[in-house]
């Protein structure tokens, strides 16, 4: 059996290729597209590189049909603009998975949710001059229209055999945004494992101190600003702010390091620059609170390595990881409820409740359960109707 993974340069595929490849030895090829042609993030080496195009509405598939039909299987990693133009030279009876990262579902599909709080909307009229869906339609106009935008995904979407979004929860979400002549079928599947990637080095540790984290990256949908406005206003001064802000908008990054060193001084620290994972935790690991003010799914993998090392998170009672986690019996806590009761943010969780938090995500993060995923992933999508093709025999890992 081959299987084409189709990604951009980002830091994901590295975590993906090494589990695909456990499960079924030999059988991924990877095509890449990305800015350059030396790639930033990826450490793997691609079969395929493309340029990506700086058109933002990319409309030619880049590999041939011929090159299609040499593989039983084709797993998109995230589905954007540039990405999934490539469903038109994939034979019918093929196949095809899609890995949900959320930035590829929430605007197109889920755009009904307000993602940015009234701060953080306020900031980026500031820096825009427009409120953020005004901007967005003002980019759109004069090269196509939103809807068709909208409408072309929507036809890639129902050419998908199975779709994994990062949360459970998400799949019905979408599903249920609008009605398609066809939706791919669920499978869960996660980015990651414990050991490999996100507390490899770090095993049995703790964090070691109350700073707090803010975010995971120089955003709007982390809505920093009010997190800041709150902090300001509890009048923390004690305790370390740390910011994580080296991926995303580089203007949102200096305002937010504007703010942040006038709201708390020398106890602001901005993380500017990409850092190998394990230099990362070594920082954040001083973080025994986490604040993570998405109305969207989004940060999990950090949320995951802070819940390990058994630091206060708190997350936003609306956003779907809440349920997630709860369901899952991990202790959280709201930023509704640190807003009620501020004394939160310094009542560092139980010793018992740190061991059944890491314990809870170290099952579910697992290499072994990675294993497990994606071999029940890949039977059925094989299996699924509407991406028939015949029956391939999936051998188990070993």
């Amino acid at each position: 059996m081959k299987i084409l993974h189709i990604a951009t340069d980002d830091k994901f595929l590295d975590h993906a290729f090494p589990v695909f490849e456990k499960v079924f030895p030999g059988s991924n090829d990877v095509f890449v597209f990305a800015p350059q042609r030396i790639l930033k993030y990826v450490k793997l080496t691609p079969d395929y590189i493309e340029t990506q195009r700086s058109s933002f509405f990319n409309k030619k598939p880049k590999l041939s049909k011929d090159v299609y039909q040499k593989y039983d299987l084709v797993v998109f990693h995230s589905l954007i603009s540039y990405t999934y133009p490539e469903l038109q030279n994939i034979p019918q009876n093929t196949p095809i998975i899609w890995l949900g990262w959320g930035f590829d579902y929430y605007p197109d599909l889920l755009g009904d949710i307000p993602l940015y709080l009234d701060k953080t909307g306020e900031l980026y009229a500031s820096l825009f001059g427009k409120a953020p869906r005004q901007r967005a339609v003002a980019v759109v106009k004069g090269i196509t229209s939103a809807f068709r935008r909208r409408t072309t995904k929507i036809r890639a979407i129902e050419r998908i055999s199975v779709f994994s979004p990062v949360l459970p929860e998400e799949y019905e979400m979408v599903k249920q945004s609008r009605k398609w002549k066809y939706f791919p079928e669920f499978v869960p599947w996660n980015y990651g494992t414990m050991e490999d990637n996100l507390i490899k080095g770090f095993e049995g540790e703790s964090v070691t101190g109350d700073a707090i984290l803010v975010g995971n990256s120089a955003t709007y949908t982390g809505n920093h600003a009010e997190v800041f406005d709150l902090l300001h206003k509890l009048q923390v001064k004690d305790q370390q702010v740390v910011t994580p802000l080296s991926y995303g908008d580089n203007q949102l990054a200096s305002k937010l390091t504007e703010i942040g060193k006038e709201y708390f001084c020398e106890n602001f620290e901005p993380l500017m620059d990409f850092m190998p994972i394990e230099d990362y935790v070594t920082i954040i690991k001083k973080c025994g609170y986490v604040i993570m003010n998405h109305v969207r799914q989004q940060a999990v993998g950090n949320i995951v390595i802070m819940l390990y090392l058994g630091a206060r998170v708190f997350v936003r009672q609306e956003n779907p990881v809440c349920d997630f986690f709860k369901k899952s019996g991990v202790v959280l806590s709201t930023v509704q409820e640190l807003e009620a009761n501020p004394v939160l943010l310094k009542t560092p969780l139980t010793n018992e409740e740190r061991s059944s938090n890491s314990a809870l995500v170290s099952d579910y993060w697992s290499r072994e359960r990675a294993y497990e995923r994606t071999q029940k992933l890949v039977e059925k999508a094989l299996s699924v109707k509407g991406g028939q093709r015949p029956q391939l025999k999936v051998e188990p890992y070993q």
